[in-house]
């Protein structure tokens, strides 16, 4: 899937959520960017529907309260970097790990 397609879908679900929920009315994206009061994160790299998955939020979207559900998304994002950095060190240890037993 292409970045602009991600884009599109995570402004979809935006869209979608503030039109089941208006106390979601101050959040705004332009699917790179989420907007909430005077906050901006980029979720360039998560996927919204993600979010879906855990049966909680799910069940609540239509309820829940513009920050809360923009705290929700934060950490989100923050954890799907914390995974991808842990990620990258486990691969840079394997690669030295290969490149010292010569293989």
């Amino acid at each position: 899937m292409s970045g602009s397609d991600n884009f599109q879908i995570n402004a979809a679900y935006v869209a979608s959520w503030k039109q089941e929920n208006p106390k979601l009315f101050d959040m705004h994206t332009d699917g790179h960017y989420l907007y909430y009061k005077n906050q901006k994160l980029d979720i360039s790299d998560i996927y919204m529907q993600d979010l879906l998955n855990n049966p909680t939020l799910f069940r609540n979207l239509s309820s829940i309260e513009g920050q809360d559900l923009f705290n929700v998304i934060s950490i989100h994002v923050n954890a799907i970097k914390i995974k991808e950095k842990e990620l990258q060190n486990k691969v840079r240890r394997l690669n030295e790990y290969e490149y010292s037993n010569g293989q």
